[in-house]
């Protein structure tokens, strides 16, 4: 089967870098677009190569007409030719359903490290989906709602009790709902059976993995799960929801990422690029 056309917003790094690209990868039920506000500007005015994927039948990649087909593996096939047209292996940046793809890639060794936000836990999504069924009767209407992309006075309460914080202003709750979209039937179903697959194991490369104090979707005793997995660093970003990468903390997440990258052996520049022209660290 030929593999889908894969779009991909790219922003280059503000000086020229030999830091790794970037690449980022969104959640469910959303594009690429996600990553415009905030992430994408701040990593490449701190020179880094910034790219972006649409996943298949996400925003402008191909697939949208098949888009309930489409499973985990088959987002990573069609992102699989992205990443090694980067021209050297990325640091993945994963939110939610992105940070599984992003352990994927990991497994395979085609990411040199990985950044995982809010990541879907080992065990799957059921114990989540049971968890916000209790404490939001509504949570099913809600999915259902937010693949149409219309929300009334009632789901953007919804949307923001499930996503965001009690803090977030209504501005930040319509940067996602401009973007949201329909998600695929089969990847929702494998995420929630993610206890029945048998992973491949744990690649030792660098792992940060972040999670928001107030995320009710994949709350921090879960993604204490995900870090332990890959023996990562972990940090719980005060007071943030699931939806961090949107809303007020982005900066303290980005902030806290990027010393991270700055820390990691193989996230720092090559040795040809920390050399001046005569061999000596350059100032």
């Amino acid at each position: 089967m030929a593999q889908r056309s894969i779009h991909v917003l790219r922003q280059p790094a503000a000086t020229p870098s030999r830091w790794p690209p970037l690449l980022f990868l969104h959640g469910g039920y959303v594009d690429a677009r996600c990553w415009l506000p905030h992430f994408l500007p701040y990593f490449a005015s701190h020179g880094y190569d910034c790219h972006a994927a649409d996943l298949p039948g996400h925003g402008r990649s191909e697939g949208r007409a098949c888009l309930d087909r489409l499973g985990l593996d088959d987002y990573l096939a069609d992102l699989t030719p992205v990443v090694e047209g980067l021209g050297s292996r990325p640091v993945v940046i994963g939110h939610s359903m992105g940070a599984l793809l992003a352990e994927r890639l990991l497994e395979r060794s085609l990411a040199e490290a990985a950044v995982l936000l809010s990541p879907v836990p080992p065990n799957g999504t059921l114990e989540s989906s049971l968890s916000l069924f209790l404490r939001h009767p509504g949570f099913i209407s809600a999915v259902a709602t937010m693949s149409s992309g219309v929300f009334d006075d009632d789901g953007m309460r919804l949307l923001r009790d499930i996503y965001f914080t009690p803090a977030t202003q209504r501005d930040e709750l319509l940067r996602l709902v401009r973007i949201v979209q329909p998600e695929s039937a089969r990847a929702i179903a494998e995420m929630a059976m993610l206890g029945w697959r048998w992973p491949l194991p744990p690649r030792r490369r660098p792992v940060l993995v972040l999670g928001g104090e107030l995320d009710v979707v994949f709350p921090p005793h879960q993604v204490r799960r995900v870090a332990r997995r890959w023996h990562a660093e972990l940090e719980i970003i005060p007071a943030a929801g699931h939806a961090m990468i949107l809303d007020h903390h982005w900066q303290s997440c980005a902030a806290r990422i990027l010393d991270w990258l700055q820390r990691s052996a193989t996230a720092a520049p090559t040795a040809a690029t920390a050399a001046g022209p005569t061999g000596t660290a350059s100032g």
